[in-house]
């Protein structure tokens, strides 16, 4: 198995279809031995529509998340399950382009532990970004990138991708959406090679985002700050 594609859910009822589909199709046209995994952590009827598309699509893989829930919980148990030699997180609200993956795949191939992906340098594409939410990400990602003198100029996105024997050293511990952050900086510390290109994020057109941004930034800047220290 080349890639696996890690898909958090959360009440989606409206887009589960739709993605799991669109990832599906995409990925079918490129050859590519893969699969999907769908972590759901949902309480309204995203479960069975999720199960029920594993009739359809060989390559996709539905599971419930541990109790209580958590985003980086999510991510974990998606991890433990994928067979792929490339894993990559991606979230169930379609923003991130599949064509970056495609990218990432190129470059771990190339010889990375790690492809990372910056919506903050130059070539990369942003639409429908809030503007409230697009300067807190900003400047809490400078913030991290000059305190752990990383080349990636958006850390705390979880879309990147690492190869899972990087996954293992790894050995992601955290909950919830500050995985992202204890993914890249804890692979950084411990030597991983990685490259970093410009990526599009396109806003969500359906549903709503989970994360709460006051409380994701403590918990961002927590995480960022043990590892850094090397507590964690």
């Amino acid at each position: 198995m080349k890639l696996s594609i890690i898909i958090p859910f959360r009440n989606e009822k409206g887009y589960a279809r739709t993605v799991i589909k669109h990832v599906h199709d995409y990925m079918s046209k490129t050859g590519m031995s893969f699969e999907i995994i769908a972590v759901d952590d949902s309480t309204d009827e995203t479960w069975s529509i999720l199960k029920s598309m594993e009739k359809k699509y060989s390559r996709f893989k539905a599971v419930q998340g541990w109790k209580p829930p958590g985003y980086g919980k999510a991510l974990r148990k998606g991890f433990d399950m994928a067979k792929g030699e490339i894993v990559v997180p991606y979230n169930g609200d379609m923003c991130d382009s599949l064509d970056d993956v495609m990218k990432y795949v190129k470059i771990i191939d190339s010889g990375y532990d790690m492809a990372f992906g910056s919506r903050y340098m130059k070539g990369a594409k942003v639409v429908n970004y809030p503007r409230e939410k697009l300067k807190f990400s900003r400047l809490g990602n400078l913030f991290l990138q000059m305190i752990s003198l990383s080349s990636c100029s958006d850390i705390t996105n979880t879309f990147k991708a690492y190869k899972k024997s990087s996954i293992k050293k790894i050995n992601p511990k955290t909950d919830s959406y500050e995985i992202g952050v204890e993914l890249a900086l804890k692979g950084i510390r411990k030597g991983l090679t990685y490259k970093t290109i410009p990526i599009s994020w396109t806003g969500r057109t359906s549903g709503e985002s989970k994360m709460n941004i006051q409380r994701a930034v403590f918990k961002h800047f927590k995480t960022s700050m043990k590892i850094i220290l090397g507590i964690v």
